[in-house]
């Protein structure tokens, strides 16, 4: 807080004034907390407010006629100093200094030091700013106080080029870290693919054209596949082709980690992307495990004995969410699926159709767990509703084209009027009530697919409850971090893009994990829940006003959230004072430095 003179109407008033900030628009705002009332007549009694200064200022004594009117007054944030408390923690200062020299990477232009500061500086941005350029992020610097006096733009480019050279060597330095800090293994990994787009129209050899996860159907994109722990902590990605295949992805993963990191074992948890045949064989043929949903609608034998509530165990049954319950059953299935021509997993008995391409029968036998649940069919119901409504008004507004749903059916009539010189095709939709009907039998019920068939059917479905924490890191790469749009087109700038979201997100995640795992703070009541995006606003709350008295500046803190105590309070940070000049405040930031 603060205190700030208002002029109105030719009058001045002393008020005390809060920053906060605001989540809907991303800035910092303020708002009067007291209005304390004319200046002229708080004068008469001034012995009371400096006492209120003296308060405000934690012992710093300043008179009210000291205060410079005129002075704005600025936030700076100093909330990045739990991240470089984080920083230390990895030991990424020794860690960079030595891969860059080793690695000579330096130039003219930098050195290993600058390059250093420049890291840091990408991560506190990606992780707490948001700023989608670099050249936006770089006119703006200044907010984070007294972190980028000497960084120059260049210096931004030609990190993510640096960081591009040593990708693998940070994902195993981490990697490393984690296990002695959150014992993480790959024992069971979650792998989800993910795309992200350009503000562009230009093709080159990465960016492309392909199916939009973010429904951009305009602009080029590249693929990104995450590979994370149990606990949603990343541990590699790697990024391809716009409109590489999701199913080609895992198996490029996997090849890695086995060669990087001696993987003897891995159960790999995935959704319904990656369920091919193919796909699971090859897993299963390299010597890992999987955990998948799979689709069964389309399967006439699986989905009748899914949809056969008979054998279907309860799990749960309350008032709030009803039924939940399974069934496990082992299944085994020869399927010919097309494979590459190059493939060198199967042997060359293949056989070959009137078009050329090239089949192999595969075998599979795995545990099919399927469940049922009450809440999951209100909500398949619901989803489904809403579908249709958006259709229906869509066909009643008369607003043409339709993207194609399995909804809709869609009729192609000729108009051959006689006022009509040319013979023109009229097309109408219509609600498909007999799909709506087929699709309602499968409401709450859904299928997983385990290759160790003597897994018990519980453990299958919570160990693969723990995809949502890869559904979560995406969501937060998205949203939280703004990894997209992405505004560079050097494949080495976009690659060290990915690694300074990658950084800040395991940054912020490590922030969420302690706190989880912490019993005072889970006893403690936070009106914040501990997400990702509460912990990002928590640290931009921590904020210092610079502020004009007496033709010096004082810098003021301001409140910070409840959650920005406790992380404070965990990692055992010090707050500064209340007040501090210039170089009071420099040498509290060089504790952290």
């Amino acid at each position: 807080m603060f205190l700030k003179v208002n002029k109105s109407k030719g009058k001045e008033y002393l008020k005390i004034v809060e920053s906060y900030w605001d989540k809907s628009d991303k800035k910092v705002k303020h708002r009067v907390v007291v209005n304390l009332g004319r200046l002229d007549t708080l004068m008469q009694h001034s012995s009371l407010i400096e006492r209120l200064i003296d308060k405000l200022s934690n012992g710093k004594y300043v008179k009210i006629d000291e205060i410079n009117k005129d002075g704005e007054a600025f936030n700076f944030n100093y909330g990045y100093i739990v991240l470089k408390d984080i920083w230390r923690r990895y030991k990424l200062d020794s860690f960079f200094k030595r891969v860059l020299e080793n690695k000579k990477i330096i130039s003219s232009n930098s050195n290993s030091n600058t390059i250093i500061k420049t890291i840091f500086s990408l991560i506190v941005n990606r992780a707490l700013f948001n700023e989608y350029s670099k050249k936006g992020y770089f006119d703006k610097k200044d907010y984070f106080l007294f972190l980028n006096e000497e960084i120059k733009l260049h210096n931004l480019y030609l990190t993510l080029e640096a960081l591009a050279q040593i990708k693998e060597e940070i994902e195993i330095h981490l990697l490393n870290i984690n296990k002695t800090i959150f014992d993480t293994n790959l024992q069971v990994s979650l792998f989800d693919v993910t795309t992200l787009y350009f503000e562009s129209k230009s093709e080159d050899e990465l960016r492309k054209f392909g199916l939009s996860k973010d429904f951009k159907i305009n602009e080029v994109q590249i693929v990104l596949s995450l590979l994370t722990d149990k606990n949603g902590l990343p541990i590699t990605f790697d990024i391809y082709e716009g409109n590489k295949a999701e199913t080609t992805t895992l198996l490029d993963t996997l090849d890695r980690l086995k060669n990087r990191f001696g993987l003897q074992k891995v159960t790999i948890i995935a959704d319904r992307g990656i369920s091919k045949y193919l796909n699971l064989k090859e897993i299963k043929q390299r010597g890992y495990e999987y955990i998948v949903a799979i689709s069964f609608k389309k399967d006439k034998e699986l989905s009748k004995e899914i949809l056969d509530t008979n054998g279907y165990h309860k799990i749960s049954l309350d008032e709030a969410n009803g039924y939940y319950g399974y069934k496990e059953f082992i299944v085994t299935k020869e399927k010919r699926v097309k494979v590459s021509n190059n493939s060198s997993y199967y042997d060359k008995a293949l056989d070959k159709d009137n078009k050329g391409y090239i089949y192999k029968t595969v075998s599979l036998t795995h545990k099919v767990v399927a469940t049922y649940s009450d809440s999951r069919a209100k909500k398949d119901e619901s989803d489904r509703n809403r579908a249709i409504e958006k259709l229906t008004k869509k066909i009643e507004n008369n607003i043409t084209p339709i993207k194609k749903s399995k909804y809709i059916t869609i009729n192609q009539s000729s108009n051959n009027s006689s006022s009509d010189s040319n013979n023109s095709c009229k097309i109408e939709y219509e609600i498909n009530l007999e799909a709506i009907k087929e699709e309602s039998k499968f409401d709450g019920f859904y299928a997983l697919a385990s290759s160790n068939t003597s897994l018990d059917a519980l453990s299958i479905i919570n160990i693969h409850k723990n995809i949502y924490e890869i559904e979560n890191s995406f969501k937060n790469l998205k949203h939280s971090l703004s990894i997209r749009p992405i505004y560079h087109y050097k494949k080495e700038r976009i690659i060290g893009h990915v690694i300074i979201s990658f950084l800040a997100y395991i940054f912020l995640k490590h922030i969420e994990l302690k706190l989880k795992s912490s019993q005072k703070i889970q006893k403690s009541n936070l009106e914040e829940s501990i997400t990702v995006e509460n912990i990002k606003n928590a640290l931009l709350s921590m904020e210092v006003t610079k502020t004009l008295i007496k033709d010096k500046h004082y810098y003021l803190k301001n409140r910070h959230t409840k959650l920005a105590s406790k992380i404070v309070d965990l990692f055992k940070i010090k707050l500064p004072k209340n007040i501090l000049d210039k170089e009071g405040i420099k040498r509290y930031l060089q504790l952290f430095h």
